[in-house]
């Protein structure tokens, strides 16, 4: 769901958004150096040092003496998110809150799929499984007549963010996706939406050619299809608006499901028939 500009906001934050989550980003990790270099001691920043090195079996960089300019922006993902835990363990309390308020902006505004606990672990937004689940999908609807599903599948992953979180975004969002790789698999100008009987008419047909070979292809299909219009009745009521004094947020467990459902039929649309 797009966001109005906000007055005062840098332009960049107000125009220039990512469609879709990101797992990494050099303007986030520069910016993470900064706010590394604005908090500690000098003890601090040595015990860091020799804390990358034991715990992440890796050299912190030495550029005639402490590089973390170096460190920061260049090591692996993996490192860089598991430093940001090993800093806040070296710092204060209160300078332990000053950066991780900090690293929680930068991932904010970069648009980042992580969060970060009051300990210093960073964490998924969602999780793992649906993160690759997501990149899957995505990959699916790379040919060019997918491009507005895979568009719109990115800008509702992109409501999955640490902030403006919405579930109602994404439901929306994922059914636009389903809906659009759905009238360009049937090919029939005349179809306009998604609904049962389009579904009986016209993919039906595709799907029992495309498993011929299977002994029981008509009742798969027909389960498969029972099961693809519970989804979208299972969408419809976060699809429209409400009156004025009503919230109609779904929440973000229910959303979760619903998408990761929904991208399943992405991905049985997307498979090329034989």
């Amino acid at each position: 769901m797009e966001q109005a500009p906000k007055p005062g906001e840098l332009f960049r934050r107000n125009y220039i958004r990512h469609e879709a989550l990101l797992a990494d980003s050099s303007r986030a990790r520069k910016r993470v150096l900064k706010l590394f270099s604005s908090v500690g001691s000098v003890s601090a920043r040595d015990k860091f040092a020799h804390a990358v090195e034991n715990e992440l079996g890796i050299d912190f960089p030495q550029d005639y003496g402490y590089a973390p300019e170096i460190f920061w922006p260049r090591c692996e993902l993996s490192d860089f998110l598991s430093a940001i835990t090993l800093w806040v363990r070296e710092l204060s309390v209160q300078d332990a809150s000053t950066f991780l308020s900090g690293v929680r902006r930068v991932f904010a505004e970069e648009n980042l799929s992580y969060e970060v606990d009051d300990y210093g672990g960073c964490h998924f937004l969602v999780d793992e499984e649906f993160r690759q689940l997501s990149d899957r999908a995505l990959a699916e609807l790379d040919a060019s007549r997918f491009t507005a599903a895979k568009t719109a599948l990115s800008q509702a992953l992109g409501s999955l963010g640490p902030v403006n979180q919405s579930g109602k975004a994404l439901i929306r969002g994922v059914f636009e996706a389903v809906e659009s790789a759905f009238l360009v698999v049937i090919n029939q100008p005349n179809v306009q939406q998604l609904n049962a009987q389009a579904m009986d008419n016209h993919l039906k047909p595709i799907l029992l050619a495309r498993y011929t070979g299977q002994s029981n292809a008509d009742d798969m299909v027909d389960r498969l299809l029972n099961s693809f219009k519970a989804w979208v009745k299972s969408a419809h009521p976060f699809r429209h608006g409400t009156p004025s004094d009503q919230i109609h947020e779904a929440p973000i467990e229910v959303a979760i499901l619903s998408a990761t459902q929904g991208m399943g039929f992405l991905r049985l649309l997307a498979t090329p028939s034989s």
